[in-house]
């Protein structure tokens, strides 16, 4: 029976000089059957030889002392030859082990057959070049359960061909990796923050490194998290210096506002690692998943969307002309007494902040408004977060219509501040990220 070769799954490293002559390749669809009943036959008379010699006894029980464990990938070279109903298989099962001196690995051969009558289904006979003595050996046994394990149905999704060396020893002879030089980290991750910066590629890693242009890196909680794992902080000597830090921003901070353009490079440099106020109630009452919640605070989630950013200027204008009032873009302010809350709303006037929805279809937009009217407490508790951290005691939360660019139509509610309630939120908030971020943050860059 020749293997079709149009379709096989195969190693490049076939030993054509091993091929007995009148013997053919073994691959998957041409290996002789061993059933389980062949199999038990075979090892009933096995017992049999064996209980009437002492010295063929001790022999296999000294073969076997060793304990060695011969999987699939220890055999190899397999070939076969059929005559009239008989099959002999060849093989070989390679054993690795420790060298003398301990730096290097000895890799034995041991060289298998098998005789199996496919007419009656029976084993005739195996023998193994280093236990001739013996008659039947672990090595032997291995060959047979592995031949009825090929017979099984669903172990092969491909044609496959055994004669080629051993997996075990292809492994042993792969060259081990060089030790990298670690004193060029420095000037990896240079050339590759160089390279974003050249090409104007947005991500994390270009905006989490220090550079000695960045009026941010000292703030950003990447650069905050690095300088207490050099420095050995703990938890309170951490939020120590980032209170100090972000104290002494406040400057820096107010020349950033919302809706600049292009401003997402330091909005994603400064809300990385932070709670948002949109996030402060999910960490609060912790009603998502922590891995999801865990995802978000660190930035993974979708980017900006631009034409939202435009619909949220043309309401906050239609906004102007219903309230009388001019709102600014809201310059960039961190508290000191939460360094890692990060907050922005939409709007700000000398009154009060603003916030502005855009759900997209009518079933979105009660992820905002509830079936009474009022606001979600989830985004109501947003709205008091804004006017805490911006020294506001009012606020407005404005939900556009799904089609606000045809009917012009907003749904306003405002607010008084609530700073009970802003308070314990923002500090069981804060509880969440010193509990579940801060330590899987330091954790990941001490090791």
């Amino acid at each position: 029976m020749e293997a079709d070769m149009r379709f096989v799954l195969d190693r490049a490293n076939d030993l054509e000089e091993h091929l007995s002559v009148g013997y053919q390749k073994a691959y998957s669809c041409n290996l002789p059957l061993v059933t389980r009943q062949m199999f038990f036959e075979y090892m009933v008379r096995l017992m049999k030889a064996v209980s009437g010699n002492d010295s063929q006894l001790k022999a296999l029980q000294a073969s076997t002392a060793n304990n060695a464990e011969f999987d699939d990938d220890s055999i190899g070279c397999v070939q076969l030859k059929r005559e009239d109903s008989g099959c002999t298989l060849k093989g070989q099962i390679h054993s690795i082990s420790p060298s003398d001196d301990g730096e290097s690995a000895e890799i034995k051969i041991y060289q298998l057959s098998v005789v199996i009558d496919e007419e009656n289904h029976t084993i005739e006979s195996i023998e193994c070049s280093d236990c001739t003595e013996v008659g039947c050996c672990q090595h032997t046994i291995s060959l047979l359960l592995w031949l009825h394990n090929q017979n099984q149905l669903g172990t092969h999704q491909e044609l496959e061909c055994f004669f080629r060396t051993p997996l075990v020893t292809e492994l042993e002879q792969i060259p081990p990796k060089p030790i990298l030089n670690k004193t060029k980290a420095k000037n990896f991750i240079r050339e590759i923050v160089h390279g974003l910066q050249t090409e104007d590629i947005d991500c994390p890693l270009r905006w989490n490194f220090s550079s000695v242009n960045k009026k941010y890196s000292n703030l950003s909680i990447h650069e905050l998290i690095m300088c207490a794992v050099k420095n050995g902080y703990d938890l309170g000597q951490f939020f120590d210096h980032a209170q100090a830090v972000v104290g002494a921003a406040s400057a820096v901070l107010a020349e950033k506002v919302k809706f600049q353009p292009r401003f997402y490079p330091w909005f994603q440099e400064l809300r990385y690692g932070r709670i948002t106020g949109a996030k402060v109630y999910d960490c609060a009452t912790l009603n998502v998943a922590r891995p999801l919640l865990y995802e978000t605070i660190l930035g993974c989630n979708k980017e900006l969307d631009t034409a939202v950013q435009r619909k949220k200027l043309a309401i906050r204008q239609r906004l102007e002309k219903y309230t009388k009032m001019v709102y600014e873009n809201p310059r960039i302010s961190m508290h000191a007494s939460y360094p890692v809350i990060f907050d922005v709303p939409d709007g700000i006037c000398q009154s009060h902040v603003v916030e502005i929805k855009c759900p997209r279809s009518h079933d979105h937009m009660k992820k905002y408004v509830t079936d009474d009217g009022s606001i979600n407490e989830k985004y109501y508790l947003e709205m008091q977060v804004h006017m805490l951290l911006y020294g506001k005691t009012a606020g407005v939360v404005c939900v556009a219509d799904p089609d606000f660019e045809n009917n012009n139509d907003l749904y306003m509610h405002s607010f008084n501040l609530n700073k009970q309630f802003a308070t314990k939120h923002l500090q069981k908030a804060v509880d969440y990220w010193k509990n579940n971020v801060f330590p899987e943050l330091v954790s990941s860059w001490s090791e």
